[in-house]
């Protein structure tokens, strides 16, 4: 029982030195953009930070009050914010009917695979404005960040329909141009995580200075669909992107949190999912391509259950894993509930006590 006293002694201490601090503290998340139930995603325990859309339909007469927001953050998550800066959406406050007819030199034409969705040359101060006005109403509604969708726009007007070759520095500067507004309107943390689009970071007319400007200005980034590939819009094959992971790298070293969803239903696929995800410390998400649901990933068990994190030793890293889920039911993190009793307690500790320096791996 001593070795179970000093682990808890060592758990307590970890709970509070790991304290969220920034989304580097950030273990697991959720992604939904429709039917959303604010009393659902704040009692959901399993996860830490919830990506959802302003509004119930889009609209600001449906957008959720500071309260519900609030009531969110209450249980412990960071809220973030969906909103689109490559394309408008016919479904926005901001959007006039006048422009289908008469269209402002900024609006381009409709997403062929969205329906409602046009496409914008995002450099345009008009649009731009627009953007930050959208901003404000999300910061005053408490939320605690944003999540910019279409970043890779700017590979449309740059190579698929080419109006701007500078169009990947024209992205930087607009997501400096929000880092800026934003500084001006709050002194709190307030974060930006670009979802795709990583390899903006690559393009020529990109320099080093401004790539390290974009790191500076971004905390994570959201991607789908690096580890199944294919034509379907869930449970593709397994298909690593070896050329999305590599430039993601970057993103790790330059201490940017990497949160990957994945379109599965397939509990196999999800399990193979969760193992794989794990080799490169992203946070890992599953769920519909609509987005519909609020799901709850289950995280893949060791193959020796006290080996929480499945390096090959019991030591001082599988009891911070316990320490960050303890008195939880379900926990957040499966694998620390060690003896599989559906809760997180000083059994899991006393567990991995007694096994406590082993080496188990091979």
């Amino acid at each position: 029982m001593r070795k179970a006293t000093f682990s808890l002694f060592l758990l307590l201490s970890f709970s509070y030195v790991y304290a969220q601090t920034s989304l580097m503290d950030i273990n697991s998340w959720a992604y939904q953009l429709q039917n959303i139930d604010i009393s659902q995603i704040a009692e959901n325990k399993t996860s830490q930070l919830i990506v959802m859309d302003y509004s119930s339909d889009g609209s600001s007469e449906g957008q959720f009050t500071p309260e519900q927001i609030s009531r969110i953050k209450s249980s412990g998550k960071k809220v973030i914010s969906y909103i689109s800066i490559g394309e408008a959406e016919d479904y926005r406050s901001y959007w006039q009917e006048q422009w289908l007819v008469h269209p402002p030199p900024w609006l381009g034409g409709e997403n062929p695979n969205w329906e409602g969705n046009y496409k914008v040359r995002f450099w345009d101060t008009q649009w731009q404005r627009i953007i930050f006005s959208y901003i404000d109403t999300i910061h005053s509604q408490g939320f605690d960040g944003i999540y910019l969708d279409i970043i890779d726009a700017y590979y449309y007007w740059s190579t698929e329909n080419p109006q701007e070759p500078l169009a990947a520095s024209r992205m930087i500067q607009f997501v400096l141009n929000i880092r800026d507004h934003i500084s001006a309107l709050t002194d709190d943390d307030f974060f930006i995580i670009p979802q795709n689009g990583e390899f903006i970071i690559s393009e020529v007319d990109v320099s080093e200075a401004l790539k390290m400007r974009y790191f500076d200005a971004i905390d994570g980034i959201g991607v789908e669909d690096v580890f199944f590939q294919g034509d379907t819009d869930e449970d593709n094959p397994f298909d690593l992107d070896t050329q999305r992971l590599e430039v993601l790298q970057e993103y790790v070293d330059n201490e940017k949190r990497v949160f990957s969803v994945e379109y599965l239903t397939d509990s196999n696929l999800i399990q193979q999912y969760l193992r794989e995800v794990e080799r490169y410390n992203f946070v890992p998400y599953t769920s519909t391509r609509d987005l519909a649901h609020l799901w709850t990933n289950v995280a893949p068990k060791p193959a020796t259950p006290w080996d929480v994190n499945n390096d090959g030793i019991v030591n001082l890293f599988d009891i911070v894993i316990v320490g960050q889920n303890f008195g939880q039911q379900p926990p957040q993190d499966t694998r620390a509930d060690v003896n599989d009793d559906g809760q997180v307690n000083i059994f899991d500790l006393v567990l991995i006590a007694s096994h406590f320096g082993e080496v188990v791996g091979p």
